[in-house]
């Protein structure tokens, strides 16, 4: 109901992600997890009075921010100006589920080296960091991650953008970024780590056309949903560029025993695994399978 709204408030803004709700000279309104943000000049006192008793009116969890993160928080959330920088930066967005004491300081020892860290409120954070000769990658986040997991009992996700340098593409893709952690987290509910490359196949598969969807659903996905093996022995096949020699040895079972379950896949389902359109299609499938 409330996204009805943005054919009469056409300069609002709509987002599925809260962090967005402090950009300032909007009122922002929220139905379960999608948040509109109508301009203050755009809405009159009894449209918002009307609205306020239809809907819930979000009040943003400001956190006082200092500094290089206060700047960095102005240029992503609001007007402010692209920081000075060098290099080109790339944003590490981190969401917990809970701020333990002493997590803070424990995160952001980790990201010592970091061009600034930007607490957003108790569970987002941004940590800007600058190209350099080594960059933080997916293993050590990973790492980072269980090791806060352990010490803290709290759940760290984390979100890699990519470099760039341009004041507009920066801001943009951020948004971009932002919303697809969102999105990806929903998808892929047990990884601790996200990029653009692991999200996009996902993504991809959630958001096929009607008919795309119908075919592969009823000529592959329900046949690896009736058969949980065999789905799994083609996602880690897959998963491990074709080497069936690591799949075999990562699902504790003989090489004999893996390239039998293939066939079996290839006999019902009439799909070979020797090209590469053939692998992604069906990898679309075993995402669609897991649902």
């Amino acid at each position: 109901m409330l996204n009805n709204l943005k054919s009469l408030f056409p300069t609002a803004i709509s987002t599925d992600n809260p962090l967005f709700v402090s950009e300032q000279g909007l009122y922002w309104f929220q139905e379960e997890n999608f948040f509109l943000g109508i301009p203050k000049s755009d809405i009159s006192e009894e449209q918002l009075a009307v609205l306020t008793t239809l809907f819930e009116l979000v009040r943003p969890n400001q956190v006082q921010l200092t500094g290089s993160a206060k700047a960095w928080h102005s240029f992503l959330f609001q007007e402010g100006t692209l920081p000075s920088i060098s290099k080109p930066v790339r944003f590490i967005q981190l969401l917990i589920n809970q701020k333990e004491q002493g997590v803070e300081d424990a995160i952001q020892e980790f990201f010592h080296d970091a061009l600034s860290f930007v607490w957003l409120d108790d569970s987002n954070a941004i940590i800007i960091e600058e190209k350099a000769d080594v960059s933080f990658h997916e293993e050590e986040l990973e790492s980072i991650s269980t090791t806060l997991e352990n010490d803290f009992y709290i759940k760290p996700k984390f979100y890699i953008g990519k470099f760039r340098q341009e004041p507009t593409l920066l801001k943009e893709a951020f948004k971009l970024e932002h919303q697809l952690f969102g999105k990806g987290r929903t998808l892929l509910t047990q990884e601790k780590v996200y990029s653009f490359e692991k999200l996009f196949p996902v993504t991809l598969a959630n958001d096929l056309p009607g008919d795309t969807l119908t075919l592969l659903e009823q000529d592959v996905s329900k046949t690896l949903q009736e058969d949980p093996e065999l789905l799994q022995s083609l996602e880690v096949f897959l998963e491990y560029n074709f080497n069936a020699s690591l799949a075999a040895k990562k699902l504790y079972v003989h090489r004999n025993t893996l390239q039998y379950r293939l066939d079996k896949f290839t006999d019902k389902t009439g799909i070979s695994l020797k090209s590469f359109q053939n692998a992604f299609t069906v990898y679309l499938a075993c995402l669609l399978a897991k649902k």
